[in-house]
């Protein structure tokens, strides 16, 4: 199943952001450009990193131990967006498995370098970002930008009136013996 740009952004990317109290439409399209770069040259990732943003397993915990340990708040957020029971039992796995998570860890990688963002527009210096902050081939170069698609979103609307609620049914649970 291929997910495109508009929902990954929308659903993910922009939710992420938004948890973490960080969001910037310059920071969406960074994360945006981080995962089409990291495909694109997948020379630039380790051998065994996880995920869209292919992040390997020693800068996770590089990310946890020198940056979100000195931050309990920021650690919590983060944490509140993995799995309760996957995440004790493999933490690596959740870059794989959990977009928002993995989203939220790519993001503490550019947030842990003191990065200041550039114009959201700005897809050579997003580019530049990426090669200086994310990209761990030594003497990464700016690769040629990647465009950035820009799909015309989707108008919802809501109907505006008094919430319409249902009574709970509930049922009662029998165990079988």
């Amino acid at each position: 199943m291929k997910q495109d740009e508009s929902t990954l952004n929308s659903l993910v990317i922009r939710h992420t952001l938004k948890a973490l109290g960080s969001y910037s439409k310059a920071g969406e399209n960074l994360l945006l450009l981080t995962i089409a770069l990291q495909v694109k040259h997948p020379d630039t990732a380790q051998k065994h990193s996880l995920g869209l943003y292919r992040i390997d397993s020693a800068t996770h915990l590089r990310i946890w131990d020198n940056y979100l340990a000195f931050d309990p708040d920021l650690a919590s957020t983060v944490r509140g967006l993995a799995s309760q029971k996957a995440f004790l039992q493999d933490p690596h796995l959740e870059l794989a498995c959990n977009l928002a998570y993995a989203t939220a860890i790519a993001w503490m990688i550019y947030q842990n370098s003191g990065l200041k963002l550039p114009d959201a527009d700005d897809v050579k210096q997003l580019s530049s970002c990426w090669a200086q902050h994310f990209s761990q081939a030594p003497n990464s170069e700016v690769p040629e930008p990647v465009l950035l698609k820009k799909a015309p979103l989707k108008k919802t609307s809501l109907k505006k009136g008094p919430l319409k609620t249902r009574p709970l049914k509930r049922d009662k649970i029998v165990a079988s013996a």
